[in-house]
């Protein structure tokens, strides 16, 4: 095997094993199942035969394309394409991959740019506990920008202005 891509660490249910597809293995495989393309044939092999396989060559410590290192529980529906047809499952691993970098993408884009965000406001003096109507969206305006940058989210969006509201009360602590 000159060049092979470790595509995905997968796990099944210990009932619904499949077989190890490494040369004169076939033991049952359920837990740390190794998906891999190797010379451009997508197979299932399990934890050992993957060491025997790739032990010092750089696939053997790679990060998975499709999966985290930890793995992938497989839900009912993935489990039959592992058995039957791997490539199928790999290409809707690469598909939920490619719609997840879209998905980045376009928050990017959403993202103000620095020249973009408002400016950042000095704290009020710690003697001022009433808060003025001119202070109030400045503040609001300030925390929606904090929480931008540090949670790189869009505060806009349902569901963040609870963070903008705690990021204000900072704002105004002493």
């Amino acid at each position: 095997m000159s060049s092979a891509q470790l595509l995905a660490l997968v796990e099944v249910p210990r009932g619904d094993r499949g077989r190890c597809q490494s040369a004169g293995c076939n033991h049952p495989v359920f837990r740390r199942v190794h998906v891999v393309r190797a010379n451009s044939v997508v197979h299932v092999c399990g934890s050992e035969c993957f060491k025997k396989l790739f032990l010092g060559r750089p696939v053997a410590s790679s990060r998975p394309t499709y999966t985290s290192s930890e793995g992938r529980h497989l839900t009912d529906e993935e489990r039959q394409p592992l058995i039957e047809n791997t490539e199928r499952l790999v290409q809707q691993f690469e598909s939920e991959y490619q719609a997840e970098a879209a998905r980045k993408a376009a928050l990017a884009v959403l993202r103000p740019t620095p020249a973009q965000m408002a400016p950042v406001l000095p704290v009020p003096p710690k003697s001022v506990t009433v808060v003025s109507e001119v202070a109030r969206p400045a503040a609001e305006a300030q925390a929606k920008q904090i929480v931008r940058s540090k949670y790189g989210v869009d505060p806009e969006l349902p569901g963040w202005r609870g963070l903008v509201l705690s990021e204000m009360k900072l704002i105004f602590r002493d």
